[in-house]
């Protein structure tokens, strides 16, 4: 399974600063042409410059004005190729300071074939991209802008959306690693961010506010053989009894099952204990699949809904052409919404026998009240006097847990039936979005389209026919995660000949941390703020931020008061988004009482060219090379990760010029030093240049 990358960044270390580009990682093989990019804040920096290079056409793409420290990236950039990427702080009277970087990132190959897009009226369309996938040719997943431009693929992880809620979380199976990943949540690096571990049922999955997730699973109990089956005698030709009630037949059906996160099975719900063997398709296709596989898929159980607000779960049954709501933890069946007889035994004793939804996929319970789903219609032809089978996106209603109605459908052209996946999404302009596998055009057509609720089709795509779609959702946008985290005012600051970056305050002030969503989705994000000197109460807080918003948190400081002995306080902040704990950041920072410490600033425009160490990672030397834009004295010294220290390499005067110092990783007494990060400073009387380096031994 991939390590998943938690990103976490120090902004600031106790007594050293080291500027970093944090995202993309130096080499990294990108899944997306929608790019985030995060650097460190930079002090005094009041925006950003960002150049973009694409080495395979030699071209470059500058950014301006740049608010904060992550900018995600629309254009400019295609699938299959390579970038260098460098960004530079600009200070309020215009002047910029030094690049940082370059890193270089690549992007994979587009996978997605044939597709054609008709718009049909633009300024109906609910705006966002588009995701699907499916499991035929094999699992996959792509995400498409309106035009029909790929913007996101799975890559080799063969994995198959099913499911994404309304904070940008993905969930899906992937033959990744198969069967551990057959029920996992992602993001769209494809860090498995979460994974059933055992096999599961592939068709869906719900988690809960208690990070527990809603899976199936197959079970098995032996069943009878109808006797008025058209393939009654050939069952019977095979030694069976085949006469309603001897059970000689493997059956299988699905349990719900509930896994924590570390994926112990902490609830299950068995069809067995719940459902009448009596209720099963005797007219559709499910028993010759009996006969050719020799087991009977009783329940094909195909879609969950998890409703925390009345602790109950919704269930679809493909096969028994049924909803079933089942109360949680009691595991009691509330009701079934069905087919009347002869089609489903029981089924005048259950709700629904108006709606006639037969074999259908994916429900969805709406804010109103209301439930969707796509109703597939196998049997269409023999409910419906039109004689055909024809697929229908249906939104119902449920009066009192009696009385079922249709509030909305949209019955698609038979050319575009699909017997089997399919979805229905309401937008958010109230359109639907609807997926079709459209076999009935023979060879299949699958189509998404987005329908008015006027019955309107305003967008329309056509994928190729070798594709086996599941499911199709309209979502914001990529990097539902993605957020800044930043502290002003921010300085650079010399204490002693010790460098670092802070704030600055004098005997009272205030300072602000900004966390700006980032994203296209309204996050919920906790935080907590610390100060190891006590001089300010611990803040902490949970705050949901609205797309593309940001809160500013108010740390007020006085500093009137005595028993201090120290002039500077070391802040500390973590900031997680709830819905993705993945992504958590934390910044260190120093705070300065101005009034009782003498401090000195650096000039922006540093004298110090180009550095860099090369080899990086090293053992048991490396280079340190760096440019000298004018004479003068040179000071080079090497920290350990702790800020101490351990070695200075060069103490005197330079000619201007490219320079080299070598490091052969022992510190000032001839000791050799272990495994870990180091990083080194360069400083001339007007300028200030630092790095970090990896030792490996």
């Amino acid at each position: 399974m991939r390590v998943l990358k938690r990103y976490i960044f120090l902004a600031v270390f106790l007594t050293q600063s080291y500027a970093e580009l944090i995202r993309p990682e130096d080499g990294q093989r990108l899944h997306y042409i929608h790019v985030v990019f995060e650097w460190e804040q930079q002090p005094e920096a009041s925006s950003y410059q960002l150049e973009l290079h694409d080495i395979n056409t030699n071209s470059f793409f500058t950014y301006d004005s740049l608010s904060t420290n992550v900018f995600i990236l629309k254009s400019n950039i295609n699938w299959d190729n390579s970038y260098q990427w460098k960004i530079r702080a600009v200070y309020e009277d215009g002047n910029y300071g030094s690049w940082i970087g370059p890193k270089t990132f690549h992007t994979k190959n587009s996978k997605l074939g044939y597709r054609y897009i008709t718009n049909h009226a633009d300024s109906l369309i609910q705006p966002g991209v588009t995701i699907f996938g499916g499991a035929s040719p094999n699992r996959h997943t792509f995400v498409i802008d309106k035009e029909g431009n790929e913007i996101w693929n799975d890559g080799s992880y063969k994995f198959k959306i099913n499911h994404v809620d309304e904070y940008g979380t993905l969930y899906g199976n992937s033959d990744h690693s198969f069967p551990a990943n057959t029920a996992c949540k992602i993001n769209y690096d494809m860090d498995i961010l979460w994974a059933s571990n055992i096999r599961v049922d592939p068709h869906d999955m719900k988690e809960t506010s208690r990070k527990t997730y809603f899976v199936m699973k197959n079970t098995y109990s032996n069943g009878p053989i109808p006797s008025d089956n058209g393939l009654t005698d050939i069952f019977q030709s095979l030694g069976f009894a085949a006469d309603d009630t001897t059970h000689e037949f493997p059956w299988y059906g699905q349990r719900i099952i509930e896994l924590n996160e570390s994926g112990d099975i902490i609830w299950d719900w068995n069809p067995f204990d719940h459902f009448q063997m009596e209720d099963f398709d005797n007219h559709g296709h499910t028993w010759m699949d009996g006969y050719i596989y020799m087991e009977y898929d009783w329940t094909h159980s195909n879609a969950l809904w998890f409703d925390e607000s009345e602790s109950a779960i919704y269930m679809s049954s493909r096969h028994l052409s049924r909803i079933s709501k089942i109360d949680y933890p009691s595991g009691e069946l509330l009701f079934n919404i069905t087919l009347p007889p002869p089609y489903i035994a029981n089924g005048a004793s259950y709700l629904g026998n108006n709606l006639l939804f037969n074999f259908q996929h994916h429900i969805v319970k709406l804010e109103n009240g209301n439930y969707t789903l796509f109703d597939n219609g196998n049997i269409s032809n023999q409910l419906f006097e039109h004689g055909y089978r024809i697929s229908r996106g249906i939104e119902f209603e449920i009066l009192e847990d009696s009385t079922c109605n249709i509030v909305w459908e949209y019955s698609l052209p038979p050319a575009l039936y699909g017997h089997a996946c399919g979805s229905m999404q309401v937008l958010e302009n109230n359109n639907r979005l609807i997926f079709t596998r459209g076999v009935g055009a023979n060879p299949d057509r699958p189509t998404i389209l987005e329908v008015t609720y006027d019955k309107e089709i305003v967008w329309e795509m056509r994928g190729n026919q070798h594709y086996g779609w599941y499911r199709a959702f309209r979502i914001p946008s990529l990097h539902p995660d993605a957020f800044s985290l930043m502290a002003s005012p921010y300085s650079y600051i010399s204490l002693d000949g010790v460098d670092m970056n802070g704030v600055v305050i004098d005997s009272s002030g205030t300072v602000t941390i900004s966390i700006k969503n980032e994203s296209d989705y309204r996050q919920p994000y906790q935080y907590t703020v610390t100060d190891n000197q006590k001089w300010i109460p611990i803040m902490t807080g949970i705050d949901t931020i609205d797309a593309q918003e940001q809160i500013d948190i108010q740390l007020d400081y006085n500093f009137s008061h005595g028993g201090r002995y120290t002039p500077y306080s070391q802040i500390n902040v973590v900031v997680t988004p709830v819905k993705h704990p993945h992504a958590i950041k934390q910044k260190e920072f120093i705070i300065f009482d101005k009034s009782n410490l003498p401090l000195d600033r650096y000039p922006r425009q540093s004298l110090i060219g180009h550095v860099e160490n090369i080899p990086n990672p090293f053992n048991p030397a490396t280079n340190i090379k760096y440019e000298l834009l004018v004479s003068g004295k040179v000071e080079i010294i090497i920290y350990d990760i702790m800020g101490r220290k351990v070695r200075t390499l060069y103490d005197g005067v330079q000619e201007a010029g490219l320079k080299s110092v070598l490091w052969d990783s022992a510190d000032d007494n001839g000791i050799d030093l272990g495994t870990g990060f180091y990083f080194y400073t360069i400083k001339t009387g007007t300028g200030f240049k630092k790095g970090r380096m990896l030792l490996l031994k």
